[in-house]
């Protein structure tokens, strides 16, 4: 007995009160119908229709289980509808921004797994650390670092970073590790960040006994977050950056960490995405994965 056909051939006789409509409904014959109800009797030891010459009457025990399997049948079709949805929107184009160095240490490396699960999403991604307007570029989602600033927009919480305060060991072999944020200041090169969007440097952040201290000067600089990070790894100087980006680079020891227990703020990383009421079902499936890749993402 097919169980699922059984209780299905059930659901249709009483619902059409006759066994020839609800064969026709089925596409099967009538004789099938009968065979079906008849094993899923035997199947539930109880009775569950009456018949008649002229009706189909529900015994009780009929009407408990028609109660019971309808709501069952309902979660099954709206599963099955479901999963033809997701089988439709696992095609097409989804158009992601985020920061270089997100995208080419952290996100990038991961794409295989989500290419394997959909192949039929094309990914387009814009790589770099300009702002963009999600609705006049044609932007599905951005993933940022910090806080969210556009209160229109919507964002999910990926992971939490830390910042770092880091150097190559051959920059620390000639110039030694600076022991403060004065000392830094005063006695080191400082590779440091600028806005794409304004020019304007980003301070490096220290936090001491309760107090911040920020340096706002650089010695060498780029817009780019993966470039600031190349400068680090070739000795150019102490700069700041997100741990997770350069996990790799501190993995191989072509980064150290300095001034650790000054530098431990939490930063944010998420998916920011327009509110709309129904998400586009391809990004729908894009930030579920993201959710389920970072986790427990250290």
């Amino acid at each position: 007995m097919d169980h699922l056909i059984a209780i299905r051939t059930f659901q249709r006789i009483v619902e059409t009160r006759s066994f020839t409509r609800a064969a026709a409904h089925l596409g099967m014959p009538r004789s099938t119908a009968s065979k079906a109800l008849r094993d899923l009797e035997s199947h539930l030891g109880v009775k569950l229709i009456q018949r008649t010459t002229r009706s189909v009457i529900l015994t009780t025990e009929g009407a408990e289980y028609y109660r019971r399997i309808s709501r069952l049948v309902t979660k099954i079709d709206e599963t099955e509808a479901a999963m033809r949805d997701m089988g439709a929107a696992a095609r097409g184009r989804l158009r992601i921004d985020l920061h270089s160095s997100l995208a080419g240490f952290v996100l990038i490396p991961l794409l295989s797994e989500f290419r394997e699960r959909y192949p039929d999403i094309q990914l387009a991604f814009g790589v770099g650390d300009r702002p963009v307007n999600l609705i006049e570029e044609g932007v599905d989602c951005v993933i940022r670092a910090g806080e969210l600033a556009d209160s229109s927009l919507k964002a999910k919480t990926l992971y939490k970073d830390q910042l770092i305060t880091c150097a190559s060991p051959d920059y620390l072999k000639r110039y030694g590790v600076p022991e403060s944020p004065e000392d830094l200041e005063a006695n080191h090169k400082i590779v440091g960040y600028f806005s794409a969007a304004t020019g304007e440097a980003w301070p490096l952040r220290f936090r001491s006994r309760g107090r911040e201290k920020q340096i706002v000067r650089f010695d060498i600089a780029a817009n780019d977050s993966a470039s600031q990070i190349t400068m680090l790894v070739n000795g150019l100087g102490v700069g700041q950056t997100h741990a997770s980006v350069v996990a790799r680079f501190l993995r191989s020891g072509e980064l150290v960490t300095v001034m650790d227990e000054m530098t431990s703020m939490r930063i944010p990383i998420s998916v920011i995405y327009p509110p709309t009421k129904q998400l586009n079902a391809r990004l729908r499936l894009f930030i579920d994965w993201l959710s389920e890749r970072f986790a427990d993402y250290p």
